[in-house]
């Protein structure tokens, strides 16, 4: 099985000035480069002749986005596909990277990905690479998720009932449990991302701190992923207990606690409720 055609496909949401200079080796590594924009009224893309952008002007979610643009690429050809998101700029080497590593693998039923590293650190060439180049493991973060389409039916695209968060933990789980696929990470691609809006240290931990907002849907679709056969075991006990001291500590030791207390409580009331999609937190970004 070869790639002959592959689309990267990114989604955005206000993306900053430096978007399209971020991802110029996309542009040319990529045959087509796909924009699935959420930016509710759109974003006015500059110097875009070499993007494919879909805009209706909606925050569609994320697993919506991803879907339409997976089927824009199909509809173009393609056999593969890159997915990022607005804040990733992976380099020419870490493209070939996956590619090469996705060809090894023998691209059926094979998902790939990167190493993040908090674009925060700068001297990335520094970084000493430990053990396998490929590391089997249950999910990866949707950025910079490489994988065939040879095999992409509709029960495989991604969840529209999610969101935001955990969409990309749900497809790879899904995939693995129902659909028998293998998801690796390339140890050696080494591809800078922002993790959060800042970082604090706790008992020398690093943490990442996201929008107050975001601690609704970690809530809601957290307790949702508990309801998944094809979620591990593991995972939902992990995902599960930490909702405890979030809830019981972030109020108190992060900045605007009592709103992210507020949002909190608001993901758990939803998930009782049944609520899917953008939910509560609808009026900041729809508009």
């Amino acid at each position: 099985m070869i790639i002959e055609k592959t689309a990267a496909i990114f989604t955005t949401y206000k993306p900053d000035s430096n978007f399209i200079k971020r991802i110029k080796d996309v542009i040319d590594f990529c045959e087509i480069v796909i924009v699935v924009d959420n930016t509710p009224g759109g974003f006015n893309f500059i110097n875009k002749e070499n993007l494919n952008i879909i805009q209706d002007g909606i925050n569609k979610g994320l697993g919506r986005a991803l879907n339409i643009g997976i089927k824009k690429a199909v509809e173009a050809g393609c056999d593969s596909v890159i997915l990022f998101d607005q804040d990733s700029g992976p380099s020419e080497e870490i493209l070939n990277e996956l590619k090469d590593a996705l060809l090894k693998l023998g691209v059926v039923k094979k998902c790939v990905g990167p190493k993040f590293i908090d674009d925060a650190i700068k001297n990335i060439e520094d970084i000493k690479v430990n053990g396998e180049k490929l590391e089997k493991l249950t999910c990866l973060p949707t950025s910079g998720m490489m994988f065939s389409l040879y095999d992409i039916h509709n029960q495989e695209y991604f969840s529209e009932e999610l969101f935001l968060d955990f969409v990309d933990f749900d497809w790879c789980w899904r995939m693995r449990k129902n659909h028998d696929w293998d998801i690796y990470r390339v140890s050696t691609a080494l591809m800078p991302h922002r993790l959060g809006i800042e970082q604090r240290k706790l008992f020398n931990l690093t943490y990442h701190i996201p929008s107050p907002y975001r601690h609704y849907f970690q809530f809601r679709d957290t307790l949702n992923l508990l309801k998944f056969n094809y979620v591990p075991y593991y995972s939902k006990f992990r995902l599960g207990l930490i909702l405890i001291p979030k809830i019981l500590i972030y109020p108190f030791i992060l900045n605007n606690g009592l709103e992210r207390f507020i949002w909190m409580i608001k993901g758990l009331k939803d998930f009782i409720l049944g609520v899917h999609g953008v939910g509560a937190v609808g009026k900041f970004l729809t508009k």
